[in-house]
Order: structure tokens, then C-alpha cells, then sequence
């Protein structure tokens, strides 16, 4: 099969016989048999091959009378001096599709054409289309020469038609678009976002193949699976910025009508990577990433991953697998445990996993190792470890922990947690990225050391937990630190932004308690001022919820003297607005008759290291000081969260407060935030709740995050019930 090169009308292949020039269409007679003139016989006839149509007459569902052996070019390619060519592996394209991807590009190439010239069509916005990879600069409307239009126009037709031509005969789409045309990608683009992805983002969660080809990852994988590579890569996309943003809609629907049609793994691998870097919110309650996890858990046990090796278990039409797509099943099943975990964590829940025997992996078993990374094998047994510290510790029944076995328990999974790790070193897995390592290990490690705060020990039994604890937030925010500073903060998923925000929060109101004495506060304070600044470079866009964390952590930081004031136990809530007035509700002259006795006994109730929130495991820290944070407010201030965020965060290390001597206890520091009641002292504000709030051991109240960032109605209080403005 060897094309002919186009050239005039009716010209022969170079090696065609000369009676094969002028031999006509392939239907003859039956009966007619070799004559004078050449004409094959009816007997040769059967013996010759099957004739094969080329590429344009297929394309066209035309007759064609090419010649194969020897090559001779079929009339119609002759005549409009077409190449005519056989591919065995020639796929039509449809002329639906066909006509309207022309369509969308005569739309684009008109908007393109009134833009510059200046014109702009009324009632009809201009497409956001993508650039071509050799335009790095941006064009305004305004008059440009003729000349330098007709060259430009010239340049881009030029341009358009070779790749349309291209996309055409490969069969695939000029353009990749989603939902009804908001995002259109050209194919420069989606090579781009891919090499993005694969290069920054995919160490984090190595388990999809980077040799498949974005086309691939399109046709014969699932859209779903394509897109959510493209809006992780997206997240720092210079090169289109507002990407991200347009994809958040059609992208949600998407994912929202695959898991409705059908899901096949592929659909399980992009929500792992959309629950690992989610789309960024500005609003707890409009976050689906934990609906979008139990959604994950539920449609890979649906269609048998959690049994590999038996999909025709789980499936009404028959399967038949090969060893490498059980391996892939299995891995993806292993990641989607792993990524249910971190987002169980990050969001202080119940794990919603299920580590079977399926996933019991060994490092002296080949197959095994050949099965999953051993990067996963790693992050595998870390996030397993973490289910177990959520069952055996943060369960509901924790007043089985009595007489000091909690504590006995940290102690007996510190021990674990650290032989786990002096096994992994020592196993030298090959492929295992250390620093990833050790950072997720420290996050497993204050994940349990959070318990802490749950003890109900007296002070002086639980202080080396509470050392523990700081310094297992102080040795995770170093490794973050150290992403910060590799350039890599970035791109890491979202459960590690979490669990520095848990571990930020915990230096707070460690560094502000009478056990700030016993900790090396200084360097506890720059921790916590770079864990500020982290979290807001790790920001996606601007008020999104890490950007809101960050100046929650940034006010109660600086509302509290910048930890240079150590809180008293005797301190009483003299509040000055009447919502929280009616909330507390507390005699003046008790709670002075009270102070003697608190300051002598620092294991009462009122410890301000204890938790108000604590339904929501090692995050309980963060859900408790957003929620003093929220109380200790000016009525209205919250509704200032916004303004402030975006045009005039707060700096947490700017104050003209003095440095008060070590251990000099200071009543009420004088705040210099507009928005906090300086009556207040935020960290010590009491546990003694009255009965309406107390009552409600889970603190289902509590837990939206917007509930506290947000600005909410006055409550009022009567009989001992809240009103029903605090149900709103």
C-alpha cells in the first residue's frame, strides 16, 4: 500500500502496468472472459482479493476503483487531485460531529474577526477561546493596519484549517469541550494542562498511567476521568487563569451524570483525584467533597472493586478482564481507600473506608509489589493506621477510655506508628518519595496526639501529652514549611492544608494557657505566624476557605496578645452585646468569688485547654477556636469576613502591645482588633454552658463551619429553650 503523490488529472501510479491505467469499474459481466482487449475472465476474477475503498471514498460512502497491486489511484482522487490512500485502521468520521465542530469554529473565527476589527457583535458575548500556543501576548479591540489584519487573518485560517484537517482525519475533536460549549480546550491546551499535572501534582498520588495520551484518557477511558485531570492541573494554570472557574459548573454536572449512567473505574479514579483537590469553596455546606467521597466509596463496591479478580459478580453482561486491568482495578481500589481516609480526616468524620483482605499487601510478595506503588504501599498503611486511631479513639464511646487508658493507648500507637516507620526505612523500597513520607507520617502522628485535648485527666497527669502534642504539630509544620520553601506548597492536596490548619490552631491555644511556660513559646509563635502565611499562599482563589482559616487563625492569633499572655482560669466573660449576654447569662459577683478558687486549682472545668466542639475528632481544635472566634465578635463583625479577606487581611505579628515578663499572668489583654469585644478573653472563655447547649452532647449545632464564619441572626433565649433563630 503505497499512496500516490498528488499531480495532475488522470495520472498514473509510477508502478502501474500499462493496461491497468485504463482498466474500468470492478462490476463486469459474469460471462465475459479474456479478450484482445485485456479484460480479466471470469475465473481470474474469484481468485483476485477483496478491493478495499480508500480513506476519502470511505469517508464519503462512495464507489471507488483504486487498485491495490499495483497501485493505481482511484478516479475521484484523480480528478479533485485528492491523496488517495488505504489505512487498514481508518475510522469515518461522522458528519454530524463533523459539521458541528465546523460550525463552532466559523462562530469562533467570526467573533476572532469583529473583535479585531473593533466591532464586536451586539447581544452575542465573545467566546473565551483558547489561544493558539504561539500567541503569548493578548490583543485589545482598536484599528490595526490592513495589511497587518489580512496577514494576521491569513496566519490563523492557515492555522485552523491544517489542525482541523488533522483532528479530522485522526478522528478526534478540534476542540474538547465541556457542558454546552463554557470551556472549549485546542489540543496545545490539554497537552499542557496534562504535562502540568503529571509533573506537579501527580507525585502526591501516583496511581494513574502517564504514558496514556490525553486522547486516550478521552475516548476509551471517560470524560469524567479526563476533565478532572484537567481541573486539578488547572488549579495553577498561568496560562489561563480563570479556567478553573469556568470549569466549576459544567464540571460538577458532569460529575454528577456519570455517576448516574453507568460508572465504570474510571469514574471512581476521577473523583479520588477530585476529593484529593477539590474544587474550592467559599462555604462549608456548598463543599460536596464528602458527599463526593461516600458517592466514590459507593460506586467502586457497586461495580466490584473491592473484588478485583470477580467483576462478572457485580455485572449483568459478561467480563472478561486481563491480568493488568485486575491490577488497575485493584490499585484504584487501594487509592480510593486511601484518598476516603484524608478526607475523612481533614473534615473531622467517621472513616468511611473498608480495608479488607483485598488489601492486604506485602513487601516480600512480588505481585504485590508489581500491583500497587510502593509510594501507595506506604501511604497505605499510614492512612490505615489513622482509621484505627478514629475507631479506637475518636469513637463515640469515649468514656470507655476511664482511668488513664486513653493515654495508655496513645502511647501503645506512638510506639506502633514509630516501628512502622523504622520498617519502612529499612525496607528500602525503591520509588519512595522520603520527604512525602515523613510528612504524612507526622500528619498520622498529630492526628492521634490531637486526642489530647479530649483527656479528662487532671493537668498535671496529662502534661506530657500535652508536650507531645506540641510537638508533634511543631515537627508537621516543618515538613510543610519545607514544601513551602521547595516551591511545592502549591500543588499538595487539600487534606494537607487541614491538617496545618488543625496543627496551627493547637499551637494557639497551647501557647495561650498557663502551660505556656513549659513550652518553648518562641519558637511556637513563629510556627504559628508562618502557618498564616502557608495557608494563605496555598490558597487556590481569593475567600475561599483556606483563605477564611487563615485570617480566623490571624485574628485569634493577635486577639490573644500574639501568646505572649498567658489566659487566667479566673477570667469571666463580661460581655457587652445582648445576643451573648442571654447566652451565658452569668452572675458578675459568682464568678469573683470564684476566681481564689480557680487560680489554686488549674484542673477545673473551666481549663481552657479543654474543648467546647468535640464531635469532630482530632479536627474538634479547629470547629472549637472558630466557634470562640465567632463568639468573642462585635455584632455584625462576621459579616465583615469577606471585606477583610480580600482587601485588608490581618497581620498577625503587627501589635504595639508590650511584652509582658515570662509567667507574669495578664487579665484581659488590650486588643487591637475593631471587631473582638475586649471584655472578652477568647481562649478562656468558659465550659459551664447552660443547659440548652449543654445539653446537646454531640454538638450537632456545631457542625457547619459557615454556621461560625458566617454572620447569624441574634439568638434569643426562653424557658430554657433556643428560639428559632438559632435553628435557622
Amino acid at each position: 500500500m503505497s499512496p500516490t503523490t498528488p499531480g495532475a488529472q488522470g495520472l498514473p501510479h509510477p508502478f502501474a502496468s500499462p493496461t491497468s491505467v485504463h482498466t474500468r469499474g470492478f462490476k463486469r459481466s459474469a460471462s465475459s472472459d479474456d479478450d484482445e482487449n485485456g479484460r480479466p475472465s471470469s475465473s481470474s476474477r474469484r481468485n483476485t482479493a477483496v478491493k478495499r475503498a480508500c480513506n476519502e471514498c470511505r469517508q464519503q460512502k462512495l464507489k471507488c476503483n483504486v487498485q491495490q497491486d499495483p497501485f493505481v489511484s482511484c478516479a475521484r482522487c484523480s480528478k479533485q487531485n485528492l491523496r488517495c490512500v488505504i489505512e487498514p485502521n481508518f475510522k469515518r468520521v461522522g458528519k454530524r460531529n463533523r459539521n458541528a465542530e465546523m460550525e463552532k469554529e466559523m462562530e469562533y473565527l467570526r467573533d476572532r474577526l469583529a473583535l479585531y476589527e473593533g466591532q464586536p457583535k451586539p447581544h452575542q458575548p465573545v467566546l473565551n477561546a483558547p489561544q493558539p500556543a504561539t500567541d503569548n501576548h493578548s490583543y485589545t479591540p482598536g484599528p490595526m493596519p490592513k495589511s497587518e489584519d489580512d496577514a494576521f487573518l491569513q496566519t490563523q485560517h492557515t492555522q485552523v484549517a491544517a489542525t482541523s484537517l488533522l483532528d479530522l482525519r485522526s478522528g478526534s475533536p478540534m476542540f474538547f469541550s465541556l457542558g454546552a460549549g463554557e470551556v472549549r480546550l485546542a489540543h496545545s491546551e490539554v497537552n499542557e494542562l496534562f504535562t502540568e499535572y503529571f509533573h506537579l501534582y501527580h507525585p502526591f498520588l501516583p496511581f494513574l498511567d502517564q504514558v496514556r495520551s490525553p486522547d486516550e484518557y478521552y475516548s476509551q477511558d471517560h470524560k469524567l476521568l479526563f476533565w478532572a485531570i484537567i481541573a486539578v492541573a488547572a488549579r495553577r494554570f498561568a496560562s489561563r487563569p480563570s479556567l478553573l472557574k469556568d470549569l466549576a459548573k459544567p464540571l460538577s454536572d458532569l460529575i454528577w451524570d456519570s455517576i448516574r449512567n453507568q460508572p465504570n473505574h474510571h469514574v471512581v479514579k476521577a473523583l479520588c483525584l477530585l476529593c484529593s483537590w477539590p474544587l474550592p469553596a467559599e462555604r462549608t455546606v456548598t463543599d460536596p467533597t464528602f458527599i463526593l467521597c461516600g458517592a466514590m466509596m459507593q460506586v467502586a463496591m457497586q461495580i466490584g472493586l473491592h473484588q478485583p479478580a470477580h467483576p462478572q459478580d457485580f455485572s449483568r453482561t459478561k467480563v472478561k478482564l486481563r491480568q493488568e486491568d485486575q491490577y488497575d482495578r485493584l490499585r484504584t481500589w487501594a487509592v480510593c481507600n486511601i484518598v476516603a481516609q484524608t478526607v475523612s480526616t481533614g473534615n473531622g468524620q467517621p472513616s468511611i473506608t473498608l480495608y479488607d483482605s483485598t488489601l492486604e499487601f506485602s513487601v516480600d510478595n512480588e505481585v504485590d509489589m508489581s500491583t500497587i506503588p510502593p509510594t501507595l504501599f506506604v501511604r497505605l498503611r499510614q492512612e490505615m493506621a489513622a482509621s484505627r486511631i478514629n475507631k479506637l479513639l475518636y469513637s463515640a464511646n469515649i468514656h470507655k477510655f476511664a482511668n488513664g487508658s486513653a493515654t495508655s493507648y496513645m502511647n501503645l500507637e506512638a510506639d506502633r506508628l514509630k516501628e512502622e516507620r523504622v520498617k519502612e526505612e529499612s525496607s528500602s523500597l525503591d520509588g519512595v518519595d522520603s520527604d512525602l513520607e515523613d510528612l504524612y507520617h507526622y500528619a498520622v502522628s498529630l492526628h492521634l496526639h490531637l486526642y489530647s485535648f479530649f483527656s479528662e485527666e487532671p493537668r498535671l497527669e496529662h502534661r506530657d501529652d500535652l508536650i507531645a502534642l506540641y510537638f508533634a504539630a511543631t515537627a508537621y509544620l516543618e515538613r510543610v514549611f519545607k514544601l513551602q520553601r521547595e516551591s511545592k506548597l502549591a500543588y499538595v492536596p487539600y487534606y494537607v492544608m487541614q491538617m496545618a490548619l488543625a496543627a496551627g490552631f493547637a499551637l494557639v491555644k497551647l501557647l495561650n494557657s498557663d502551660f505556656a511556660t513549659k513550652l518553648p513559646a518562641e519558637k511556637g509563635r513563629q510556627f504559628v505566624l508562618q502557618t498564616v502565611d502557608a495557608l494563605r499562599k496555598a490558597k487556590v482563589w481569593s475567600n475561599d476557605l483556606l483563605d477564611r482559616f487563615a485570617e480566623v487563625l490571624a485574628q485569634l492569633w493577635k486577639e490573644s496578645s500574639h501568646g505572649r499572655g498567658l489566659h487566667s482560669l479566673s477570667q469571666s466573660p463580661s460581655l457587652s452585646n445582648s445576643g451573648m449576654g442571654t447566652i451565658f447569662n452569668h452572675n458578675q459577683q459568682q464568678h469573683q468569688q470564684q476566681q481564689q478558687g480557680q487560680r489554686r486549682n488549674s484542673m477545673g472545668k473551666d481549663d481552657p485547654l479543654r474543648l467546647i466542639i468535640r464531635s469532630r475528632m482530632s479536627m474538634s481544635v479547629v470547629f472549637d477556636c472558630v466557634w470562640r472566634w465567632r463568639e468573642a465578635q462585635v455584632s455584625g463583625a462576621a459579616e465583615q469576613l469577606d471585606n477583610t479577606v480580600m482587601t485588608n487581611p490581618t497581620n498577625p505579628d503587627s501589635s504595639s502591645n508590650s511584652t509582658p515578663p515570662p509567667g507574669v499572668v495578664v487579665e484581659n489583654p488590650v486588643l487591637s482588633l475593631p471587631n473582638f469585644n475586649p471584655h472578652i478573653n477568647t481562649l478562656s472563655m468558659p465550659l459551664q454552658l447552660n443547659n440548652g447547649l449543654a445539653s446537646a452532647n454531640s454538638f450537632e449545632i456545631f457542625d457547619s463551619m459557615t454556621w461560625m464564619l458566617e454572620a447569624q441572626q441574634e439568638w434569643t433565649y426562653s424557658n430554657g429553650t433556643f428560639g428559632n433563630d438559632f435553628g435557622a
